[in-house]
């Protein structure tokens, strides 16, 4: 058995965590200058970057199990395991929600929104699934994957609360019928909603990361580098496929499994030596949430504002993507404020005061 410092940090996950913000920035960048400029991003070569949600949901299962293994089955736990988790996630969601419904309403930056009946705004603000469109054209268009998370922390709250004998049967039954139903054994009804949310294929990328942590954990694992070159190849096949469209691949294969690989190469490579890491890099991994929730925001209104002033901007494809890169590295620098002068001071103000009440 591996012996490792426990809970020891890892700094390579956060510099993951900051790379997958990146990149879904960089999609979310061709898919708003689509709707706002008819234009494509650099030629929509960063399209693979949602594979961003897919490290995410890796990256969480694998951070959920290392730090909380040994909650397992210990009652005593739920209640700080919740705290934790609902201050991370929302918090500064609702002060991000509350911000883009408070411009659609008091600056018409979104006339759709203030069509939402109460029971969506709430369903909005709890994260309960809803149609992506609803999400998209009224709330926060990321909020889909934040309702898988949501989801994932009520699986680990059953492990937690509930003894192993009673919890195991029920998680491995729901892992079962959703690995069957990702398989193509039997079907759900397209129009439940919420079945295709339980069973959905993306809930295996957080177990896949869960099994990451195990291995990474109870084995040490000789060839670090070459699982992380092996991850890193296999992504690249899975980014030029998704552009080429050559073979039609779940993203739980094409970007689940690397990230997996990814993951456990580069932490057990982290357990086994120092690996220096740069503090900048480290910085964006921290502030991968505010950023993750605030670029699309920042993109659109940028963006908006660049068609009004500069219509013209449009006609040189060259300009308008350089152009398209500073707006994105605009949105980075916006989230990472947002995390350094909202997200950090409020779950630092939260997280002490409920533990202890």
């Amino acid at each position: 058995m591996q012996k490792t410092t426990k809970h020891q940090k890892l700094n390579l996950l956060q510099v993951f965590r900051g790379l997958a913000a990146v990149m879904v920035i960089l999609a979310h960048c061709d898919l708003i200058f689509n709707q706002n400029f008819q234009k494509d991003f650099f030629f929509k070569i960063f399209n693979f970057g949602g594979s961003g949600v897919d490290f995410f949901f890796v990256l969480s299962g694998f951070i959920m199990l290392y730090i909380h293994k040994s909650d397992i089955g210990n009652t005593t736990k739920l209640k700080s395991f919740l705290i934790k988790r609902i201050t991370r996630i929302y918090p500064i969601y609702w002060v991000v929600l509350t911000l883009k419904l408070s411009a659609s309403l008091f600056f018409a930056y979104d006339s759709d929104s203030s069509q939402r009946n109460i029971i969506e705004i709430f369903k909005a603000y709890i994260l309960f699934p809803q149609n992506r469109e609803i999400l998209s054209s009224s709330f926060l268009g990321v909020s889909w994957t934040l309702s898988y998370e949501v989801f994932f922390y009520i699986i680990f709250c059953l492990l937690i609360g509930l003894k192993p004998k009673l919890s195991f049967p029920i998680v491995s039954i729901w892992l079962l019928l959703t690995f069957t139903h990702f398989i193509g054994i039997f079907d759900l009804p397209k129009d439940s909603l919420m079945l295709n949310f339980i069973f959905n294929e993306r809930n295996l990328e957080f177990f896949i990361g869960c099994v990451a942590a195990y291995i990474v954990c109870k084995h040490k694992i000789p060839q670090e580098m070459t699982l992380i070159c092996l991850g890193a190849f296999l992504y690249t096949l899975g980014a030029i496929n998704y552009y080429y469209n050559v073979v039609d691949i779940s993203p739980v294969i094409s970007f689940g499994i690397p990230s997996m690989l990814l993951v456990v190469g580069s932490t057990s490579l982290e357990m086994r030596k120092h690996v220096h890491v740069n503090d900048v890099l480290i910085y964006i991994g921290n502030a991968s949430y505010s950023i993750y929730l605030m670029h699309g925001f920042a993109i659109n209104n940028i963006t908006k504002i660049l068609w009004k002033v500069a219509p013209d901007i449009t006609e040189n494809i060259m300009i308008l993507n350089i152009v398209g890169l500073i707006v994105a590295f605009i949105s980075l620098l916006f989230g990472c404020a947002v995390y350094s002068y909202i997200e950090k001071p409020l779950c630092s103000a939260l997280q002490p005061k409920l533990l202890t009440t």
